[in-house]
């Protein structure tokens, strides 16, 4: 199903939420809500930009949405201060050989597309070793960020020691900056799901910016 944006009015009326400094609504063609990404100011608890979200769009345009859709992240005006997951909030990962190397840091990003497709492949380079994932997706603006960010994610697959999914990946706009804003979904034994979510400034190329952004999704969780 494509990833498409049929309800501008909506999004405009969220970004009038006080703290809210933008906001993007992902449909299907049926312009039903599938995905919505909040960048909100510091201060007020992600949970209840949440409930705001939610009580906005069914008062205002009589539209239900999930919580479960919603994801948002809390910025100051200078860079990304604070990673708000779902209203779920992931419990701490009790597995020491989960743990991410602190130092692995982005060696390569490439993407192509041709005849239709999009290839992306991500090295990462963790002390001496390097760690290469690929994915491939249909060539097009909006499938490129979820396509970088599957790579990235198959990158640091033997690191993590788990099955870890792209649940969606987008680069949003707030005020003269872009933001690159990824959420995961990671299984946990014994505990099930675990939300990750983590973001980075656009500083010059998309595809870097999505690819650290699944890093900072990973390494704050990670990281305890």
């Amino acid at each position: 199903m494509p990833a498409l944006r049929l309800l501008p009015e909506l999004e405009d009326s969220l970004r009038q939420i006080p703290g809210v400094k933008a906001a993007s609504v992902v449909t299907g063609p049926d312009a039903v809500p599938t995905e919505v990404h909040v960048l909100a100011a510091p201060g007020k608890p992600a949970k209840q930009v949440v409930r705001d979200v939610q009580s906005l769009a069914m008062a205002r345009y009589d539209i239900d949405i999930d919580h479960r859709i919603v994801s948002v992240v809390q910025i100051g005006d200078a860079e990304v201060s604070v990673v708000a997951a779902q209203p779920e909030s992931p419990e701490p990962l009790e597995d020491p050989r989960a743990e991410l190397p602190m130092r692995a840091a982005i060696a390569s990003i490439m993407v192509r597309s041709s005849r239709g497709v999009t290839d992306a492949s991500v090295t990462l380079a963790a002390g001496d070793e390097l760690f290469e994932g690929k994915a491939e997706g249909p060539a097009g603006t909006s499938h490129r960020a979820r396509i970088v960010a599957q790579a990235t994610l198959d990158s640091v697959g033997d690191l993590l020691g788990r099955t870890c999914d792209v649940e969606s990946a987008a680069v949003v706009a707030t005020g003269l900056r872009e933001v690159a804003l990824s959420v995961l979904t990671l299984s946990v034994p014994r505990t099930g799901m675990q939300v990750l979510t983590g973001c980075a400034v656009v500083r010059g190329d998309e595809a870097d910016a999505v690819a650290r952004s699944v890093l900072a999704a990973l390494n704050r969780q990670l990281s305890g």
